[in-house]
């Protein structure tokens, strides 16, 4: 294998792949290892929920979306990669995209400031979010949400007409 993408928290009920050991395998048999950690990831605010995401610092890269427990926009998606040559895609130039003309009058060149190319970054909010909350502020609501879940979970467990489809 030439890649592998592993998953760190799926949509539908949460789950998270075997990392540490998805992660020697690939060592193993020198393969890349990917971790999308879209849902998942926020888990690295909080202190009583990080460990599960253990191995995640073993992947070449990894994805997250702050939009899903990290109370951030839509597009506020992160791409963050061990080795920063990792990114070298990014400084491709195309005529159409990098017009001298536009950078010469100041205007700036978003190619290589977001995986989206020509739209904005939307790293102010994330950087705005963290300043105000912190790790332990963003851990915190990671936290209560989780023990929602888990109450809701009960509720629907106790409930003789309703049935669970997967414990959170």
């Amino acid at each position: 294998p030439v890649i592998v993408a592993a998953t760190a928290g799926t949509t539908d009920a949460g789950l998270i792949d075997p990392l540490p050991a998805i992660s020697d395998l690939c060592r193993t048999h020198g393969a890349r290892l990917h971790i999308d950690a879209a849902y998942g990831g926020g888990l690295l605010f909080s202190d009583r929920h990080r460990p599960k995401l253990a191995g995640l610092d073993t992947a070449h890269t990894v994805t997250l979306d702050l939009h899903k427990l990290g109370w951030q926009p839509a597009a506020a998606g992160l791409l963050a990669v061990h080795d920063p040559h990792d990114l070298t895609a990014l400084h491709h130039h195309a005529d159409y995209l990098n017009a001298a003309d536009d950078t010469d009058a100041g205007l700036p060149d978003l190619l290589g400031r977001s995986l989206r190319t020509t739209r904005r970054p939307d790293v102010l909010k994330i950087a705005a979010t963290l300043k105000t909350l912190g790790r332990t502020g963003l851990g915190a609501l990671v936290d209560q949400v989780c023990d929602h879940a888990r109450h809701l979970a009960d509720l629907i467990t106790a409930h003789p007409r309703l049935q669970l489809h997967a414990p959170p």
